[in-house]
């Protein structure tokens, strides 16, 4: 009976200790499992961040505070004006050019804001961001903002030697020749030409309350009018045709290059003429979307 009884009781711990060791190994395959599968999970998450040092593709939008979008990498937004008004400086280019932009994250090739915004965000994530201009274009140069007075003066007569009025003009000097103004396009009559004394009188010939265009012609410049005559004082008198709400929505061109209107103020009569790149100084609006992650 003694002999049983021990057999029993060596049978039962052994079935203790195997119940014990199953349930240990369970417990270590589960762990097992579930660090793989964190693993894993962390694995795939990074995989879809953007990082610097990595190179991606992006497309944007590409907008002022106003709404107007001055660029994009979508063909839909650059053809759609009623949709996505643009900026004076806009170009539209070739459709096949429309693709997102490619750039490695952190290198410097991309205004400093538009860098720091991506980072950290994953593939397909799409997110706006307002920059300031100190982390978009900078701030404006000050000696290209030339303020002018919106009542001006100017001569009614003019003097000239032969090889400048040729110049002025693109004709020689003959008495009594009519030629065009190539600023405000009015007419301009040679009063006299004195061949000796090499001197060309000539009389600018406008309408009075008429208007003219200037700094260019079609989309570009503005018009000017005519508010008065006087040959006594030698004075034409013009009104430059702008208000408030031509801030930042007039262009013209002057020397080649073109310049944007700021800054029109009727009360102190005045405007500003900016020969800035139309980005500096502006707070800039993107939507950003990540398309991939390409390394």
């Amino acid at each position: 009976m003694r002999s049983l009884r021990v057999s029993k009781d060596v049978t039962g711990a052994v079935n203790v200790l195997l119940i014990v060791l199953i349930a240990v190994l369970m417990v270590s395959a589960s762990t097992v499992v579930i660090l793989l599968y964190q693993g894993g999970q962390a694995e795939g998450t990074s995989s879809d961040v953007v990082l610097d040092g990595h190179t991606i593709r992006v497309d944007y939008i590409g907008k002022l505070l106003d709404g107007r979008v001055f660029d994009t990498s979508l063909h839909h937004v650059a053809s759609n004006d009623a949709e996505y008004p643009k900026t004076l400086s806009f170009t539209m280019r070739g459709n096949t050019s429309y693709t997102p932009l490619s750039f490695k994250v952190g290198a410097g090739s991309m205004i400093s804001g538009f860098d720091a915004a991506v980072v950290g965000m994953r593939v397909g994530e799409t997110k706006t961001v307002t920059l300031s201009p100190d982390e978009a274009y900078g701030d404006m140069d000050p000696s290209k903002l030339l303020t002018f007075q919106l009542t001006e003066s100017v001569p009614l007569l003019r003097t000239f030697t032969a090889s400048s009025f040729t110049a002025e003009y693109g004709a020689g000097a003959v008495s009594g020749l009519t030629v065009t103004d190539r600023f405000y396009g009015w007419d301009v009559t040679v009063l006299e030409y004195d061949e000796q004394a090499d001197r060309v009188t000539v009389k600018n010939v406008p309408t009075l309350n008429a208007l003219y265009r200037i700094y260019g012609s079609g989309g570009e410049g503005w018009g000017v009018k005519v508010t008065g005559m006087d040959s006594g004082s030698n004075v034409i008198t013009i009104q430059h045709q702008l208000d408030e709400g031509d801030s930042d929505m007039v262009m013209g061109t002057y020397g080649g290059s073109d310049f944007f209107v700021i800054d029109v103020d009727p009360d102190a009569g005045t405007a500003v003429r900016n020969h800035n790149t139309e980005l500096l100084g502006k707070t800039l609006v993107f939507t950003i979307t990540i398309v991939e992650i390409v390394d």
